[in-house]
């Protein structure tokens, strides 16, 4: 099954640990940045004024580290999965060493949708959800039943 995005960087020296590989707190930064791009890609911003922004608190998030990348690895970040839930987007990432071909790591994000004004989650908007599933991404069970 082909991703539902992709995304190539390249690990700097300053992103690694003392046993030079990339630092594994990292992972959770490109994971969010490639967040960032997907969405962008749909069209879909965090900026805006106060009231009006999406802002997606995470509220899990976890990592398997499988082969390390080292520093000037290029290496590929597919977002393989998203589930929409009813305020909640669960992301599912896998980050590949694009010279060997190899899995580094596999990280899973959950979000979820904050209403700034209210300090609360809230339904994720019917316009997002609809570039979401566009894009392939797929409801969680207990909705798509629904």
């Amino acid at each position: 099954m082909s991703p539902l995005y992709s995304k190539r960087y390249r690990v700097y020296w300053s992103e690694t640990d003392a046993a030079l590989m990339m630092h594994f707190s990292n992972f959770f930064r490109v994971c969010e940045r490639t967040e960032e791009e997907f969405l962008a890609s749909l069209g879909i911003t965090q900026r805006g004024p106060p009231g009006s922004r999406i802002l997606m608190p995470r509220v899990h998030a976890e990592c398997d580290y499988e082969s390390p990348l080292r520093p000037g690895v290029v290496y590929r970040v597919d977002i393989t999965d998203v589930v929409i839930g009813r305020s909640s987007l669960q992301y599912l990432y896998e980050f590949y060493d694009e010279s060997s071909g190899k899995l580094s790591a596999r990280c899973k994000i959950v979000t979820v949708f904050y209403d700034e004004a209210e300090g609360k989650a809230k339904e994720i908007p019917k316009e997002l959800r609809e570039k979401l599933l566009a894009a392939g991404a797929r409801l969680r069970e207990d909705l798509a039943s629904t």
